[in-house]
This record gives structure tokens, C-alpha cells and sequence, in this order.
């Protein structure tokens, strides 16, 4: 990502000591013209059932603040990336429901970091389980959205795709074949809003009426603790990834109803780089990953399956694929399923599982700004509830109805700065 900095670099030179500073403004502005369209739903009628619609859509808009100093080869420094809509100046996405990444600064990521070019420390709310880095090479970046991801992210969800309060371990470029690995732990707000005298680990260490007014983005996942790994090699053609995520008394939500679980998430993935580059270095690829998540029910043990209650677990694998033409013109194809839930009360959930692809192409006038063209579709099995729902790009809300296909057309353009 190109950067435009805002104060010049600063060098001093004293008592054997060199220091270099900066300030930079980022971000990316990334929209399109499209349709949107569920049918098919189990419940006759049902108002997420949506006619064809025509749309201007922000599909991860955000601008980052970005402010550092490197003396004697360490660098500390702040980094604060904030969400935007651009489609309608507020922070509701497409369905008119909060789009918690647009909420407030550093909505997106925040965090306070030191370290050196092998690796840092980093504190604050960061990107974890949902990145997949080179091995996804559709997705936000490229197609504005991707069936793929949401995939991973979806069903029996990990404890959470950026969460707060973490001090994460990174690895740097000078960590070779491995860099940007990392191993992090965090605390949930329900360790800080604990009652005296309660325990935070505790899943009554926070009561509803005290979780309900935190931050909306803090209520709809409200973990205790959550710890995890990813392990990243790059070498020559090959690119694999391990991606690990344990969490401790999770609220699923903070209804009367509500259960807390322990969770589990992980995936695997491996891709393969060949031909053509793109104007940013970037190759085609082939790739594949698999995923498993599960969640144990603390509060009701043997409950009943449901979105907010009941032990369940869920697996699923996809296949991505880009070939660039040349520097400017890249072709995408994305194909995922999700396995049918399982380990419930009552074993396997029928008709829980879905498959999806996503069709795509993109032309890059510049590094910085390229326009794409794709198309997305998702068929959910009988009792299952996919959609595209990252950064509010769905226009039925946080899920699909029950059964519905879900299908989306975009044309678009992404510019970074």
C-alpha cells in the first residue's frame, strides 16, 4: 500500500544515536454498483426473502493514521485504522444495521506497538483469526468480497475475527521464510467490567445488565479470554498457513437467553505461486484451505442446538484461484463449502451445510487503483443461514434467511492511498 506521509522524515543525530520519524496517512476507498438477491427461503414469505435490488455499496472503506520513530533500529509506534462508509456518510452498512467496523476510531484496528525488524510487541484490538493473507487472493483486496471467507467466519463462529485487548507477538520480515507469524493472548471487556470479588474467568463474571451497556461492537461477542496462533511460510512458490484460536467463557450474545461457550477454530492452508505477476509483484496462485470450528456450551450443557445456544461443531474446506494475463488483467475463482453441523445434543444437523463460488476480473490502471467485475453466490442447505456479511455488505442484515440463495453482482473500483 502506497503511503502519502504527512510530516517529513526527521533525522537526528546525537550522543551515537540515530532517530527516525514519521507520520502517514493511509487507507483505502473501495465501492460499487450492484445487485443484491435472496430467494428460495424455507419459511414461505419470509421478508429476508429479497427481490432483486440495486445498490451503491462500501465494501471495507477505511483511512488509517499511522505514527512511528526507529531509534537504533527499534521502532515504536501507533497504528489506527478506522472504517468508513462512503456509500451514505454514517455507520450503518447496506441493510441499515450498525456496521461496527465504522463505529468510532481505530474501529477497524488500533494498536500500540515497539519492536525491531525481527519482530514486535504489539497491544490493542487486532485483525486475527478471519486473515488469510496471500493464500485468498479474491476477497476485500481485489472482488471487494469473497464466499470463501465468510465461510470461515460463518456457522459455529471462532471467537472472534478482531477483538480487543490483545498483546500479540509478530513476526517481522527479517524472521525469514516465517514472517508475519504470530501468537497472541487477550481479555475480553468482561474482565475489566467484572464484579469485585468474582473471578473474570467466571461466566457469571459479567451480568447482562453490565455487558448491555458496553459498546455495541463489544456486545454482540463478548469473550473472557482467547489466546491462539498463526504460523505463515513463504518460500519460493510455496505459501502455507496454521491458524489457531482458543477462547474461555463467550458470551454468543447478551440476550436473557444467551449461553457462554468455550471455542475452538482452526485452518489450514496451503497455495501454490506460478506465472504472471501483477503490477504489485503479486502471482498467480492456486490454493486450498480447510477449516474446523466448535464451540462447548458452559451454560446449558446438553441445550438444545440453536444460533445462540447448544454445543455444535462445523467444518468446511474452499478453493481459490488467480490468474493474471498480464501485470494489469487478473481473473478470479473461489468455490467453498461448509460441512453439516455437528456434535449437538442430538448429533448431526440435516441440511446445515452450504456450498458457494465467487466469479471474478479485475484491471489495474496503477498499483494503487484497479476496477473488478464479480459475481457471488451462496446455497444454503435447509436450516442454514450463509451470507456475505463482511463489513455490512449484505443488504438482509447479519444473516440470510434459513435455505436462501443468496446471489450478488458487482461492479466496482478499489483505490489505495
Amino acid at each position: 500500500m502506497m503511503k502519502k506521509t504527512l510530516v517529513a522524515l526527521a533525522a537526528l543525530t546525537a550522543a551515537g544515536a540515530f532517530a527516525q520519524s514519521q507520520v502517514t496517512l493511509s487507507g483505502r476507498a473501495s465501492m460499487d454498483v450492484s445487485s443484491f438477491q435472496t430467494s428460495g427461503a424455507a419459511a414461505a414469505g419470509d421478508a429476508n426473502n429479497l427481490a432483486s435490488r440495486g445498490r451503491v455499496a462500501d465494501s471495507g472503506s477505511r483511512i488509517t493514521f499511522q505514527a512511528q520513530e526507529t531509534v537504533d533500529g527499534v521502532t515504536a509506534g501507533v497504528y489506527c485504522e478506522t472504517g468508513m462508509n462512503i456509500d451514505n456518510a454514517s455507520s450503518t452498512g447496506q441493510a441499515n444495521t450498525t456496521n461496527n467496523n465504522t463505529t468510532t476510531w481505530c474501529s477497524r484496528e488500533g494498536r500500540a506497538y515497539i519492536g525491531t525488524s525481527f519482530a514486535e510487541i504489539r497491544l490493542g484490538r487486532q485483525n486475527l483469526y478471519w486473515t488469510q493473507g496471500e493464500i485468498n487472493q479474491t476477497g476485500s483486496n481485489f472482488t471487494g468480497t469473497d464466499v470463501l471467507t465468510n465461510f470461515v467466519t460463518g456457522g459455529i463462529s471462532p471467537t472472534g475475527t478482531r477483538l480487543e485487548n490483545v498483546i500479540m507477538l509478530k513476526a517481522n520480515k527479517d524472521f525469514g521464510a516465517f514472517a508475519n507469524s504470530e501468537i497472541y493472548y487477550g481479555y475480553g471487556n468482561g474482565y475489566e467490567a467484572a464484579a469485585g470479588g468474582v473471578s473474570p474467568g467466571n461466566v457469571t463474571a459479567v451480568s447482562t445488565s453490565v455487558a448491555t451497556n458496553l459498546p455495541m461492537a463489544q456486545q454482540n461477542q463478548h469473550p473472557g479470554t482467547y489466546q491462539g496462533l498463526k504460523l505463515q511460510y513463504s518460500q519460493g512458490a510455496h505459501i502455507a498457513m496454521l491458524d489457531i484460536q482458543n477462547g474461555t467463557s463467550v458470551y454468543n450474545s447478551l440476550t436473557s437467553a444467551s449461553s457462554v461457550f468455550d471455542k475452538s477454530a482452526s485452518k489450514f492452508g496451503y497455495g501454490y505461486r506460478f506465472g504472471n505477476k501483477d503490477m504489485n509483484g503479486v502471482s498467480s496462485i492456486v490454493s486450498f484451505q480447510y477449516w474446523t470450528k466448535s464451540r462447548t456450551d458452559k451454560t446449558t450443557p446438553a441445550g438444545t442446538y440453536a444460533s445462540a445456544t447448544g454445543s455444535a461443531s462445523d467444518n468446511g474446506y474452499g478453493l481459490n484461484a488467480l490468474y493474471n494475463v498480464d501485470s494489469r488483467i487478473g481473473l478470479y475463482a473461489q468455490y467453498a463449502m461448509s460441512n453439516n453441523i455437528t456434535g449437538t445434543s442430538v448429533g448431526e444437523q440435516p441440511d446445515s451445510g452450504a456450498t458457494g463460488y465467487t466469479l471474478g476480473a479485475t484491471y489495474r490502471f496503477s498499483k494503487r487503483t484497479h476496477v473488478y467485475t464479480a459475481y457471488h453466490q451462496i446455497n444454503n442447505g435447509r436450516i442454514a443461514t450463509y451470507t456475505l456479511a463482511g463489513g455490512n455488505y449484505a443488504s438482509n442484515g447479519s444473516s440470510s434467511s434459513a435455505g436462501s440463495q443468496v446471489n450478488a453482482m458487482a461492479l466496482g473500483f478499489i483505490h489505495t492511498f
